[in-house]
């Protein structure tokens, strides 16, 4: 959903590492820490769309979709597709978004020339949980999953926890499943915050903006846990994971804290468990392999890691990136433990977010922030097109972005990036921060190590600033591979080798010369 509505709540979540630390849940148990895949996520219409032009043929169906763009996106080393936006819209949404003044005004902003045909309505103003039928039936969703599969990929799709489209059947089905005006306040209801029936309009902490597009599901209501459990069952039974649109918003507390005054009226109690918790549990009885991703935003990654989410969004990340403060970030990165960052989902961009080249200012500098977000543990997140350098946005409300070239040396620097971390020790291995010391400039530098079994291992040196760094990095597991105490490492983006001295390394450290937002990655015994 978009972040403006909710500033407020984030800004009031913003916190010292330190102070979140005191406030860490423990996780609920797994049987082990999930791997570290790469996922892609791509915008299901818009991207129809894009591949028509590309072709020169209508693609509009999920079965349309050319093998060999999907072959384009295994090549990358990519684990997880989410195909986001694949559900049942209707028509209250679509008129929404194309006569609604704040949206027009966003569109003339990112698309000059945008058209009413280009605007094809949000999609997480569902319906209901079928396909929509513009990108066809569950068969070719089925059909999808099984090309993905067959390439080693596997299929993510959506769940939108907190709210409905204004014109989902549920709502005529039962009004309960809804938060509702309070008793004797209508009607009429005031129309900036309530459906002419009363229904709320779906927001969240913080926010006196409503998205007066969706409807507003009550979670203090048993029957809509029952109800939305069942969707997620349905999803489970079509997809290998769950990305779980604004999940934080249905936690107890937060949700009291939005809808108290309706909850009150209405004599609604509070649950006395997590809906998270219960429905994870739920759907992995059935799919014990599916993974669930959150969207989140402050600290509540904490409390959804511990209600059972395989991944949660670390925002918290990026935004300390684009304040261009060195510490900021690195008490983030030191202030968290490894387990954490395990469970976190790293980007630098997403539908939600602007283009990281518009971000950072140029593609020098957001290769940079991709060189530590990609290189730390936990999901490596990517968005459509980010391979290719773009800076124009792509609003989730519109089949296309303004027209732009791709950057091949962006293109060239992600190629090579995830081949690097496509390795074991980055997908499997164990992590640790590492201190860069003994030099003028070594507070430039930021570096940590991956070590899987023993056998493969890798040392991430990344300079986020605007001047060269250097500094010495001591490597206690390195070993000699020769009998000798000397070693030979690799520097893997120029497959440059040096031979250095075991001893030296384990002692004094490996020193290092990196150029202003760049990285070396050095592979050693």
């Amino acid at each position: 959903m978009p972040k403006a509505l909710f500033a407020v709540v984030i800004a009031a979540f913003v916190v010292g590492a330190a102070a979140i630390s005191a406030r860490r849940m423990p996780l609920m148990p797994r049987a082990s820490d999930p791997s570290m895949p790469m996922m892609y996520e791509i915008s299901t219409r818009p991207w129809l769309y894009e591949l028509s032009g590309k072709y020169g043929r209508t693609i509009s169906t999920l079965r349309d979709i050319p093998l060999a763009e999907l072959q384009a996106i295994q090549s990358q080393h990519v684990n997880y597709v989410w195909f986001m936006g694949i559900w049942h819209l209707g028509a209250y949404g679509l008129n929404h978004d194309r006569t609604d003044p704040s949206l027009l005004a966003q569109y003339a902003v990112v698309l000059p020339d945008y058209t009413t045909a280009d605007i094809i309505g949000s999609p997480y103003a569902v319906t209901n949980y079928t396909v929509n039928p513009e990108l066809g039936t569950t068969s070719d969703v089925a059909w999808l999953r099984t090309q993905l599969n067959n390439l080693g990929m596997k299929l993510i799709l959506d769940f939108v926890p907190n709210h409905s489209a204004c014109d989902s059947p549920w709502i005529t089905t039962n009004i309960n499943y809804y938060i509702q005006a309070p008793k004797g306040s209508g009607p009429p209801y005031d129309s900036s915050k309530y459906l002419t029936n009363g229904v709320a309009f779906g927001n969240c902490p913080g926010s006196t903006t409503p998205w007066t597009d969706t409807a507003q599901l009550n979670y203090w209501n048993q029957d809509t846990r029952s109800l939305m459990l069942q969707q997620l069952q349905q999803i489970g039974n079509m997809a290998d994971g769950i990305r779980c649109d604004m999940a934080y918003i249905v936690l107890n507390d937060l949700f009291y804290e939005t809808w108290s005054t309706q909850l009150n009226s209405w004599g609604w109690s509070r649950p006395s468990t997590e809906f998270w918790a219960d429905a994870i549990s739920q759907v992995k009885k059935n799919f014990p392999k599916i993974i669930f991703l959150a969207e989140v935003y402050g600290d509540s990654q904490y409390t959804l890691q511990s209600e059972g989410f395989d991944f949660t969004y670390d925002k918290e990340l990026l935004d300390r990136l684009k304040a261009n403060n060195l510490d900021y970030v690195r008490s983030w990165i030191t202030g968290n433990t490894a387990s954490f960052f395990a469970h976190s989902a790293q980007f630098i961009e997403n539908h939600d977010e602007d283009r990281a080249v518009a971000v950072f200012g140029s593609t020098t500098k957001a290769d940079a922030a991709a060189m530590v977000v990609m290189t730390l543990p936990g999901m490596r997140f990517y968005f459509q097109d980010q391979w290719l350098g773009y800076k124009n946005k792509l609003d989730v409300h519109l089949r296309r972005a303004t027209s732009e070239s791709a950057i091949s040396s962006v293109t060239s620097m992600y190629t090579t990036l995830n081949s690097i971390i496509s390795d074991v020790s980055f997908t499997s291995g164990t992590w640790n921060y590492c201190t860069v010391s003994n030099s003028g400039d070594s507070w430039r530098l930021m570096a940590w190590r991956w070590n899987y079994a023993n056998s493969s291992k890798r040392l991430v040196v990344v300079n986020f600033s605007d001047a060269s760094g250097s500094g010495y990095i001591v490597i206690p597991d390195v070993v000699s591979d020769t009998g000798s105490d000397t070693v030979t490492i690799t520097e893997l983006w120029t497959n440059t080798k040096y031979s250095r001295s075991v001893s030296e390394m384990k002692s004094s450290g490996l020193f290092v010369v990196v150029d202003a937002w760049s990285s070396q990655i050095f592979q050693y015994p």
